[in-house]
């Protein structure tokens, strides 16, 4: 496929231990990049079980950082550390986020600060730092994985959502400020997705939504993801009806309308 080679390339992937994170590393290693591959350091094992895979499988080069982005310094250290052993990195992944379910005002602050600061301030300090990189290099990539709750309000869960707006916001203009810098900044806007953050966490087993979305499968995200990438795809919403519920119909609807629905499809059913 034509575009942007990723062979030899060197690739950092936040949140790497599982779902799209783990997906797309398997996606990039196929590819015959190497892959810097970072978690939360409880998920070590993890990424030392990927890590021989993809060695073995694809011939690739791993390297592996247990640091938890929710602590004030993690971004930080991430960087260092990965500076450190990998001196160049050509494509920044940031998939690492947290998603809480639950009423704002009835839902632990804490645990929603948290959120925050992995999914928004972990992946700022990250793009800030290795953009410096790449731009004095004049090429790189960065991919972060948004969402399609970046394009509306998201009822029970009104902080991720409003994080994964922040992320899309972010991106879009970034990319603007950088392109003729020979570096360019993508998103990745699946819909719910069979993941830690949705299957195993606080988030409801069933939702209206559901039966208009489905869940979707992580490598099937993480090749159509890739894809994109490689193409030159800024934004990329996996499947067309995605696009038109969530990019089309906003712009055909009244937010009255779009944040009452938002209320009724994304609430627990029993």
């Amino acid at each position: 496929m034509s575009g942007y080679n990723l062979k030899a390339k060197h690739v950092l992937i936040t949140g790497a231990s599982s779902g799209i994170g783990r997906e797309l590393s398997r996606c990039f290693a196929m590819e015959g990049a190497h892959c810097v591959l970072s978690a939360h350091p409880s998920e070590i094992s993890a990424l030392e079980e990927l890590s021989g895979e993809l060695e073995r499988s694809y011939g690739v080069k791993t390297w592996r950082f247990g640091v938890d982005l929710a602590d004030e310094g993690g971004p930080k250290k991430l960087y260092d550390e990965v500076k450190a052993r990998v001196p160049v990195i050509d494509l920044l992944v940031n998939d690492a986020g947290l998603m809480v379910y639950g009423d704002f005002h009835e839902t632990d602050i804490n645990r929603q600060l948290r959120l925050v600061h992995v999914n928004i301030s972990a992946l700022m300090t990250l793009m800030h730092f290795f953009l410096k990189d790449m731009t004095a290099r004049g090429e790189g990539r960065i991919l972060n994985v948004s969402s399609v709750s970046a394009f509306q309000p998201t009822a029970h869960h009104a902080v991720y959502g409003a994080s994964k707006a922040f992320v899309q916001s972010i991106s879009e203009a970034v990319n603007e400020e950088v392109r003729r810098s020979g570096v360019r900044v993508f998103t990745l806007n699946p819909s719910y997705t069979k993941t830690p953050l949705i299957k195993g966490g606080d988030f409801p087993e069933r939702l209206w939504w559901y039966a208009v979305s489905g869940l979707a499968d992580p490598a099937m995200i993480a090749r159509k993801g890739v894809r994109a990438l490689k193409k030159g795809k800024t934004l990329y919403i996996p499947g067309f009806k995605n696009w038109i519920i969530h990019i089309l119909l906003p712009r055909l609807s009244t937010r009255k309308i779009i944040n009452f629905f938002s209320y009724h499809a994304l609430k627990s059913r029993p």
